[in-house]
This record gives C-alpha cells, sequence and structure tokens, in this order.
C-alpha cells in the first residue's frame, strides 16, 4: 500500500555528534557513533559496493519480506537491512506488505520537517485500542517515521523534500527499542546512530530563509520522551498512536477513511466500540490556521491549544512523564474548568526561573507574562520547550498559544 502526502546551536555541546555540510546542498558527512549491527560497512558514508549483503549475521540475511528475525534481535548497522521497504531508498511509501501509512490530527512540530509514518504489526496480531493511552502493540511491532525537510514549507511532498532521519521504535520481548537512522549525502541508505547527529541544513518558511541545525536524536533522548512511568510499569511507549490523534480521515489508495476503522478492518486493532462519536478527538491544527486564530471563539481556542499541549508537550507533562515532579500536567482529557492549576494557571514554577516578569506559568489575559507561552516562542536551548525535538521556534504554534492565554478571562495576584 503506498500512503499519500501528510497533510500536515547547541552544536559545540556534542561534538561527537557534529555533522559538517548542508543537506540542501554539498556532501553530508554523518559521525555516527556506537552503530550497528553485526556487518561492515563506512559509519558516516555510503555503504561499500559489493556484491554479497552489506552485513553480516542476522542483519544480512537475504529474502524477500520483512526481516524480522534481526527487528527481533539486533539493531542493524543500515535500515535497508530490516526490509521494511520496497524500495530501500524511500521510506515515505511502498512499505512492505501489511504495513499502514498514518497520520495524526494534529502533529509534533519538529522545525517545519514532513513526517511519513507507517505502522507494522506480525500477520494475525493486532493492538489493543485504549480510550487515552497509546495503543497496546504485540511483541514485533515495528512503527517508522521518517523526518523529510522540504526546500520551501509552502510546496511540501518528497518530491520537494530531503530526506533528514527515520526513527524506529520496536517492540522486542524486552519492550521497546528506539533506534535513529541518518540518510546519507546520496540518500542511498540510512545508517543507525545511537549518538545522533546534528544536520545543518537551510529551509524557507513564510517567505524567508532559516539556516539553522536539525538535530537528530540520541537514544537517549528518544527515551526521555518516550518514558512511561506509573509506580508499576516504567517503560518506553510509543506517543503518537492515541485514539485521540487518529480519529480522522485518511487518504489510502482506494479513498479517504477513517483510521481507527480502517485499522479495524484491517485487523490490526481490537476493542475499537462500535460507535465512534464518543471517542474524544484532538482538533486539526496546521500552520495555515495561525491565520485564522482571531475568529476563533475561546472553547474552540481552548481546545486547539490543549490538543496542541497534549502532542507537543504531555507525553512529559503528565504523572507518568518525566516532567511529572512539575506540577504542570497538559493531557487533553484533562479539565482546565476542574484543575487550572495543572495547566499552570497562576502557578509557581518549581525549579524553572525566567527574565524578570515571568512569575507564573499561566496568566490569564496575559500571553506575555506567561512562562508557557515564553518557553513555546523561545528557540534559546536553556529557554525552550519542549527542550528536545526542536531547535526552531514554532511561529504558528506560539501564536494559537498566545490567542488562548490572552483570550482567558482573570489574572493572577
Amino acid at each position: 500500500m503506498q500512503a499519500r502526502l501528510p497533510v500536515g546551536s547547541d552544536m559545540d555541546r556534542y561534538p561527537e555528534r557534529l555533522i559538517r555540510g548542508t543537506v540542501l546542498g554539498s556532501a553530508l558527512l554523518l559521525a555516527a557513533c556506537g552503530g550497528g549491527g553485526d556487518g561492515g560497512g563506512t559509519a558516516g558514508g555510503n555503504p561499500p559496493p559489493q556484491d554479497g549483503p552489506k552485513e553480516a549475521g542476522v542483519c544480512g540475511d537475504a529474502g524477500s519480506g520483512i526481516n524480522h528475525g534481526a527487528l527481533m534481535s539486533t539493531n542493524c548497522q543500515y535500515l535497508s537491512s530490516y526490509r521494511l521497504f520496497k524500495d530501500e531508498t524511500n521510506p515515505t511509501a511502498n512499505p512492505a506488505v501489511g504495513a499502514v501509512p498514518y497520520d495524526l490530527t494534529t502533529a509534533l512540530f519538529s522545525d517545519y520537517t514532513s513526517k511519513y509514518r507507517f505502522v507494522f504489526l506480525p500477520d494475525g496480531s493486532s493492538a489493543q485500542y485504549s480510550t487515552q493511552e497509546a495503543f497496546d502493540f504485540p511483541v514485533g511491532t515495528v512503527i517508522s517515521k521518517t523526518f523529510a525537510l522540504p526546500a520551501d514549507t509552502a510546496f511540501r511532498g518528497i518530491e520537494n523534500e530531503t530526506l533528514l532521519e527515520t526513527r524506529l521504535l520496536i517492540r522486542r520481548e524486552s519492550g521497546w527499542t528506539a533506534l535513529p537512522y541518518v540518510w546519507n549525502a546520496d540518500k542511498t541508505e540510512a545508517e543507525f546512530s545511537a549518538a545522533g547527529a546534528f544536520i545543518p541544513v537551510s529551509l524557507i518558511h513564510d517567505g524567508q530563509q532559516i539556516d539553522f541545525s536539525y538535530e537528530v536524536p540520541d537514544t537517549n533522548m528518544c527515551k526521555q520522551c518516550h518514558q512511561f512511568n506509573d509506580g508499576v510499569r516504567n517503560a518506553i511507549v510509543p506517543i503518537g498512536p492515541k485514539a485521540r490523534l487518529l480519529n480522522r480521515a485518511f487518504d489510502y489508495d482506494n479513498g479517504p477513511e477513517n483510521q481507527l476503522q480502517h485499522w479495524r478492518k484491517a485487523g490490526i486493532l481490537a476493542g475499537l466500540p462500535d460507535d465512534l462519536s464518543p471517542v474524544t478527538t484532538v482538533p486539526a491544527y496546521v500552520d495555515a490556521d495561525a491565520s485564522l486564530l482571531a475568529g476563533r471563539t475561546t472553547a474552540e481556542l481552548t481546545a486547539l491549544a490543549k490538543g496542541y499541549l497534549d502532542v507537543n508537550c504531555a507525553h512529559c507533562h503528565r504523572p507518568e512523564g518525566g516532567a511529572s515532579n512539575t506540577g504542570l500536567h497538559l493531557e487533553y482529557w484533562r479539565s482546565l474548568a476542574d484543575e487550572p492549576v495543572k495547566h499552570g494557571t497562576c502557578k509557581l514554577p518549581v525549579a524553572y526561573r525566567a527574565a524578570e516578569g515571568l512569575n507564573y506559568d499561566l496568566v490569564p489575559g496575559d500571553a506575555s507574562s506567561s512562562i508557557l507561552h515564553y518557553r513555546i516562542n523561545t528557540a534559546e536551548a536553556r529557554h525552550r520547550m519542549p527542550e528536545i525535538g526542536r531547535h526552531l521556534a514554532h511561529q504558528e504554534g506560539a501564536a494559537l498559544i498566545a490567542a488562548w492565554i490572552d483570550g482567558l478571562p482573570g489574572g493572577c495576584p
């Protein structure tokens, strides 16, 4: 099945992860550390030409289907060794038989990149539906997400974009494993980089050229965002595949269809209610919607802002997340009316100290005095939130949060 196109400097601190060169221009040299399955290859460059497999051991096993043995046991050096895509140079379309593409109602901001997502489940298996959490996927599941940078954000689609990285989340017997793969200069192969990477890039957004360093997270960063600890279970879990983010139409080969219903029809989702009307859904917010904020009601802005905070912040800012001790809990389902302090209303930060005049996480009616807006609106490494996963400020996301806070009644003492 072919997926349709989706709708939607810290370099001195990490010298071992620095990549020199430009993605949109000349050569890209990958400093890939800690990588590797059983095979050879040249770190950061194209795999050496050879008649046999690129890697030894299970990563080099020949076959026409997905290399399940390697997925379940080994961090292969090359993404292609897993045989997840029919064209090993294109992880944005034509996945192996049985894989399903998907998209989210509102996506996590990642420096204006486009994302191409697929879920691969073992034959005959299914994920278990959950009302609020990410679905419970069986052992053998692979979730892939490829990041591609558009030359101009006004013209998306892989034909106008440059491949940067593909992240795999693999459910092995021991739990979920997160693996980042960085694409080489020729875009012919992606290589495992446990230490992540920095890639100097350039794009045009809203008519302005932006030069910055795109960061591929290291494996510890992956754990930081995907960590779930409720006192009983302490594990890595997926973030995106939740009912509230998947309850939308996707343009499959045979036309648009609700993703949740499609997953059930494909036999990969069990427990989905027959009636989807009660399923809580995060409303869609894309960059173009920023120009329409002035016409939104307070209720509409609240729903949009809470959805944005849910996907961008709540994986950490929740009782089970890495920022649980902050007291700022931003899940979409949490009621602002019932728990205003959990949303930051007139709440003093636990440890963070910002510029003078920023005393509370959220000051109703005054975004300029709210730490929440300040940290979303800045690209400065010491202050930005999320603190990893982006190097640019999301102008349209910050505009949404500002409009929402400015429209809230009240104030702080």
